[in-house]
């Protein structure tokens, strides 16, 4: 098969997803701004500009940005909407830490322009992060207890909160803030790790205690392995929990290793081969190898080459239109359909600038 550059493709890629619609989707909103960010240009930036300010000017009473909290989640593929055999833990309006992924984008700016309105907004979602009642081993929630009745954790969060709390120590000078990144990352590691296979589940409830989907899902991996290399890159160096972190990166990174398929993918369940081959965890997993090497935390010889493979694969199936296929839908898990999504152009954006 002929070689694909991925670089080629990360215009197209760019223009389709700035030809979307993410306007106050929460989570999806906040990859894309990444992704927008990541390619760079002058009309990306001012795509993630618009939506950035737009977030920031409606951020609710609680803090959240982008109007706050979107649920229930949409789980349709090319307009036809499918039953996960799972029960979402929490399915109407409430307080959760997705909207903090519009948070990197909101620091993006306050770094760039100095502007404190950026600052103040940032103060306002971590402040509203801090008010969750945590569940009794320090974890925050995916969703505020006091409306969900329940306390979960969830492998999303870890992307949405942790290099948020990195990024936000830095641009407010809160040391505590980079306790927190860690921390958050380690106690969701605690309960959401298996300690068979060293993979990530998806969702572990509190009360009473068990995982309503506990299959090892690639985007959730994904999140897991892309939230570190990214707390990574901004945690002092003499943080006093720095080697836990780098010591869980690296082994669940190893881990991973022995997954990828050899058309250069992984598959939407990481250990299961009969499930499809899936783009947005083959993403997120050469973007955490590609991070890890640059930050000299992974070996270049094992790591770079699987990285450059990954891409190079997801890069086969960008369309004419700068469309990223082979994206599995929200909420994720087994039974997911294969499509678009906004969040797929991000990662394809994001994995490929990490290669630079």
């Amino acid at each position: 098969m002929s070689a694909v550059d991925p670089a080629s493709t990360a215009a197209r890629v760019a223009s389709h997803l700035r030809s979307l619609d993410v306007d106050g989707q929460s989570w999806v909103t906040g990859v894309s701004i990444n992704g927008l960010l990541a390619e760079g240009s002058e009309e990306s930036v001012e795509a993630a500009r618009s939506l950035v300010d737009t977030a920031v000017a409606t951020q609710d009473d609680d803090g959240q940005l982008g109007y706050g909290p979107s649920y229930p989640i949409e789980v349709f593929s090319h307009g036809r909407e499918y039953e996960a055999s799972w029960e979402l833990t929490a399915k109407k309006a409430m307080n959760t830490n997705n909207t903090t992924a519009i948070g990197h984008g909101v620091l993006d700016f306050y770094e760039r322009t100095g502007d404190e309105r950026y600052l103040d907004a940032a103060t306002g979602e971590y402040e509203s992060l801090l008010s969750f009642d945590r569940t009794a081993t320090g974890g925050i929630p995916h969703h505020d207890p006091d409306a969900a009745g329940i306390k979960s954790l969830w492998i999303d969060s870890v992307y949405m909160m942790c290099p948020f709390f990195a990024r936000y120590a830095d641009a407010a000078d809160e040391p505590a803030a980079f306790d927190e990144a860690v921390e958050q990352l380690l106690v969701h590691a605690t309960h959401l790790r298996d300690d068979r296979t060293g993979l990530f589940r998806h969702i572990w409830v509190e009360e009473p205690d068990h995982y309503p989907q506990g299959t090892f899902w690639a985007r959730g991996n994904g999140w897991a392995a892309a939230a570190a290399a990214d707390v990574l890159e901004r945690l002092p160096a003499d943080h006093p929990r720095r080697d836990e972190l780098v010591d869980l990166f690296r082994d669940h990174c190893e881990t991973l290793l022995d997954y990828q398929d050899g058309s250069g993918f992984w598959h939407n369940l990481v250990d299961d081969a009969a499930t499809p081959l899936e783009s947005s965890g083959t993403l997120m997993f050469a973007y955490a190898f590609d991070r890890g090497v640059d930050r000299d935390i992974l070996d270049e010889s094992r790591f770079a080459d699987p990285a450059s493979r990954a891409v190079e694969a997801v890069a086969r199936t960008v369309d004419e239109g700068g469309a990223v296929r082979r994206i599995a839908r929200p909420p994720g898990g087994p039974e997911a359909p294969l499509t678009t999504t906004p969040y797929g152009q991000g990662w394809y954006l994001m994995a490929v600038a990490a290669r630079d």
